[in-house]
C-alpha cells in the first residue's frame, strides 16, 4: 500500500516498509485536537467561574499562534491525491464527508445549546439554525473551511504555485474582518493549508532529519517554542508579520519534536487520539461543558486549573467512549457516515474516517 506525498507539482510515494515511520502524522493530528480541546476547555472554564485559569491560560496563549495553523499545515499534506484524482473521489471523500459531519453535528450542537445554556461561549438562539449553510456555528467552522480549501485548491490546482502562494499571503495581510466566518478565516488560514500542499516534501524531509538527529532536532523545536513564548508574553505577537513567522516557528517545532517522539516510542498516546481526532473534533462540547457546569455548580470547585484539567480529560475521552458504545446500534450514525451519503458503493471505514482531516 502506499501513501502519497505532495510536493509543488508532483506525488511522490512511501513504500510499504516506509509507512511505519509516517507515524507521527496521527502524533501531530492529536497534538492539533488536544490543543483545540484544551483552548475551549479553558475559555469555558474561564466563563463559568469569571476567572481565567493561570496554567491553562497561559498555555492556551502560548499555542493560539500556532494551534490553527499546524492544524491546516497537517490537513494539506496528504491533500495533493484529492485535488488532483477523479472528480466523484473528490466529491465522495471530501465535500460530502465534510458536509455530511458539518450538517449533522452542527444541527447536535445548536439544539443542545437552546435546550440546555451552559453559560459558555456563544448566546445560542434558532437564528443559528438558520445560518449554518452560511455562518458556521462554534469549533465546527474548521470542517466547512477544509472543504472549501479543498475545493479552491481543486479549482485552480494548474496554477503556479508560486503566485498561489503570494496570493494566499497577501491575503493573510489583508486582515479582512467582514464579521463572516467562512470569509475571515478563509482570508487568516488559507496560508497555511497552501503551505502544507505545496511544501509538503519538504516536510517529510525536515521530520525524517529529525528521526535522524534527535538532540539537534529537540533543540531546535526548544528554541522555537522559546521564540513564540517571547513573542506572545511580549506582546510582539499582534504584529502581524510576526505573527505569521510564529506560526512557522511553532508548527515546525511542534512536528520537529512530535517526530522525534514517536519515533523513540513516546507519542502513543497522541497517536491514538490524532487516529481518532473525528470523534472528539465533533463531539467534544458535550463532554466538556457537562462535566465543567457539573464541577463548578455541583461539586462547588474553585481552582480554575483543576477543572480545566479535568474537564479536558473527558473532553478528549467521552468521544471516543462514545463512539465504541455506538458503533454496533442504529446511533452509529453519529461517527460514521452512512451508505445513503455516499457516492461510491463501498462499506463504511471507521477507520478511514475517523480523523480530521479525512486521509486522502
Amino acid at each position: 500500500m502506499t501513501s502519497a506525498m505532495a510536493d509543488s507539482g508532483t506525488a511522490t510515494t512511501v513504500s510499504k516498509g516506509e509507512k511505519p515511520r509516517l507515524g507521527w502524522i496521527d502524533a501531530v493530528k492529536g497534538l492539533t485536537i488536544s490543543l483545540v480541546v484544551m483552548e475551549h476547555t479553558t475559555w469555558g472554564v474561564m466563563a463559568t467561574l469569571g476567572t481565567r485559569p493561570e496554567i491553562f491560560g497561559d498555555l492556551s496563549d502560548f499555542a493560539k499562534p500556532f494551534r490553527m495553523p499546524l492544524f491546516f499545515l497537517v490537513a494539506g499534506l496528504f491533500a495533493w491525491k484529492a485535488i488532483n484524482g477523479p472528480w466523484r473521489d473528490f466529491l465522495d471523500r471530501k465535500l460530502l464527508h465534510f458536509g455530511y459531519f458539518y450538517l449533522l453535528w452542527s444541527v447536535i450542537q445548536i439544539g443542545i445549546k437552546i435546550a440546555i445554556p451552559t453559560g459558555g461561549n456563544w448566546t445560542t438562539t434558532w437564528t443559528d439554525m438558520w445560518l449554518i449553510p452560511i455562518q458556521p456555528f462554534a469549533v465546527l467552522w474548521f470542517i466547512y473551511e477544509l472543504a472549501i480549501f479543498f475545493t479552491v485548491l481543486r479549482v485552480f490546482r494548474k496554477a503556479n504555485p508560486a503566485w498561489f502562494f503570494a496570493a494566499a499571503v497577501a491575503l493573510y495581510f489583508t486582515q479582512i474582518a467582514t464579521g463572516w466566518m467562512l470569509i475571515d478565516e478563509f482570508a487568516w488560514r488559507f496560508i497555511w493549508f497552501v503551505s502544507g500542499v505545496y511544501g509538503a516534501s519538504r516536510i517529510f524531509e525536515l521530520a525524517a532529519w529529525s528521526r535522524e538527529h534527535k538532540a539537534e532536532a529537540l533543540g531546535l523545536a526548544a528554541l522555537l517554542y522559546a521564540a513564540v513564548g517571547t513573542m506572545v508574553f511580549s506582546g510582539l505577537i499582534e504584529i502581524r508579520a510576526l505573527e505569521l513567522l510564529m506560526g512557522y516557528a511553532g508548527g515546525i517545532g511542534s512536528i520537529m519534536a512530535v517526530a522525534v517522539l514517536a519515533d523513540i516510542g513516546l507519542a502513543g498516546l497522541l497517536s491514538y487520539i490524532g487516529h481518532r481526532s473525528l470523534y472528539i473534533f465533533v463531539a467534544f462540547f458535550a463532554p466538556m461543558a457537562a462535566m465543567r457546569v457539573g464541577l463548578v455548580k455541583f461539586a462547588g470547585w474553585e481552582n480554575g486549573d483543576l477543572i480545566t484539567l479535568v474537564a479536558f480529560v473527558v473532553a478528549v475521552a467521552g468521544p471516543i467512549v462514545g463512539y465504541e458504545v455506538l458503533k454496533r446500534t442504529p446511533l452509529s450514525f453519529l461517527f460514521v457516515r452512512p451508505a445513503m451519503f455516499r457516492l461510491k458503493d463501498e462499506p463504511a471505514r471507521p477507520d478511514k474516517e475517523a480523523a480530521i482531516p479525512a486521509g486522502v
